[in-house]
């Protein structure tokens, strides 16, 4: 891995006329398995429709180093092509692979929602006697708390479904439950998320969602699954992306593709916009024992990108290139920091941009293409040109930039406004 120096400043091209539409994740939420889960962040499946349609050459062998949900491996599969992808957050990475999971039965879907049913719609029974609730401080209802996620009653509706799940016969099929009841968690919650964290809902302490409702409002969501899985049946899907599915770090998983093997990039890495996915999905980690307890919770926050500043970074490289290093000192040059970690953050995010695009380059064939899907963020009235800067490091590791795709204006927050206005979200396409 080399510094990255700064290179010529590549053409930024207005595509807001293409992108804009199919930017946002919204557009799969009625959209054949892409539906099971109400993801936020995220691009539609009809962004990558809009890559393959323009390649002058059919991709064998794609990688996504940030999986997310898994919409890019999940549409490649439908299209017949392999996809590497890499998640660190445990949540999304049981997201992204019952997705993935081609060898369900609708049969046996059927069988263990007809179970499943049946017992939830019988006789309580004293689930904390057969189910713990998670060790979330914040999550229930006790002395001295003023604010709770669920309700006493919304939380025995949750360990019903938690208890029913974990005797599911084939433990193949527990995630795809287990992403059922993620899928229902905030409806039936006290809180909603809100840009980087999770927010209590107006009158929230008037909700009435009762035990029953958790149930129906599962299998509700069952009936859906059940249905897609019906139609994947018929379909009879060849490629199997799941066994190319990796949990874990991409900084230091990516060590398992094979060199020169991968002929197209698509993808999209936290922005820079200060967000601790961690927090964001903190009630998925700890409802489905994905977390257990806290420091399981730091951990994951210190494998993740760095992105944030929950976790303590310490003095961090400053690459050598004159955007990022003027950014920086603009930033540092502010009398009040509401955080003092930002300019730490904003270094630690390139250095591992540097580490990413320098393991990248040594897995890809040779004039094959890059889509990386960023935003350019802003902190005390300083712009980060992500794309620009993301663009050197990438020329630096001896990609070739093609052009900086303007996809959208985003909103800075109201801190930013007057002196930034909006920000550029882009797609920087590169030939490697």
């Amino acid at each position: 891995m080399q510094a990255a120096v700064e290179q010529t400043s590549p053409k930024v091209v207005d595509y807001t006329h293409v992108y804009k539409p199919i930017m946002q994740f919204n557009k799969n939420r009625n959209v054949f398995i892409h539906q099971w889960y109400p993801f936020v962040e995220g691009y539609s499946k009809e962004f990558i429709e809009s890559i393959l349609d323009e390649l002058e050459y059919k991709p064998t062998h794609v990688l996504d180093p940030f999986a997310g949900s898994g919409t890019t491996p999940l549409e490649l599969q439908n299209k017949g092509i392999t996809c590497s992808s890499f998640e660190v957050s445990p949540f999304m990475y049981l997201l992204a692979s019952a997705k993935l999971n081609t060898t369900y039965s609708s049969k046996t879907i059927e069988q263990e929602s007809h179970r499943i049913s049946t017992s939830l719609r019988g006789k309580f029974r004293a689930i904390r006697k057969l189910v713990s609730p998670p060790l979330a401080k914040t999550f229930q209802p006790r002395k001295g708390l003023k604010k709770w996620v669920f309700n006493k009653g919304v939380m025995d509706g949750i360990l019903d479904i938690k208890h029913e799940i974990s005797n599911v016969n084939d433990a193949s099929y527990r995630p795809l439950f287990l992403v059922a009841l993620a899928s229902i968690l905030l409806d039936v919650s006290n809180v909603y998320r809100n840009g980087k964290c999770l927010s209590y809902k107006k009158n929230w302490q008037e909700a009435h969602i009762k035990r029953r409702d958790v149930h129906e409002k599962f299998l509700e969501k069952l009936k859906m699954i059940r249905k897609d899985i019906k139609h994947l049946e018929s379909l009879n899907v060849s490629t199997n992306n799941l066994p190319f599915c990796h949990f874990g770090d991409v900084r230091e998983k990516i060590s398992t593709v094979p060199d020169g093997s991968i002929d197209l990039v698509i993808t999209s890495p936290p922005y820079l916009n200060s967000r601790d996915y961690t927090d964001m999905y903190i009630a998925e980690l700890w409802v489905l024992d994905l977390v257990n307890s806290y420091e399981e919770v730091r951990e994951l926050r210190k494998r993740t990108l760095r992105s944030h500043v929950q976790v303590k970074l310490g003095n961090v490289d400053l690459l050598k290139i004159p955007l990022l290093e003027n950014a920086i000192s603009e930033i540092q040059s502010t009398e009040k920091l509401w955080n003092k970690d930002i300019p730490n953050m904003i270094k630690a995010y390139f250095v591992d941009m540097d580490l990413l695009f320098c393991k990248l380059k040594s897995k890809m064939k040779p004039g094959k293409k890059v889509f990386f899907n960023v935003a350019n963020s802003a902190y005390y009235g300083v712009e980060i040109k992500v794309d620009e800067i993301v663009s050197s490091i990438a020329s630096s590791n001896g990609f070739r930039v093609d052009e900086i795709r303007e996809a959208r204006k985003l909103k800075s927050s109201a801190q930013q406004k007057e002196k930034i206005g909006s920000l550029r979200e882009s797609v920087i396409v590169m030939t490697s």
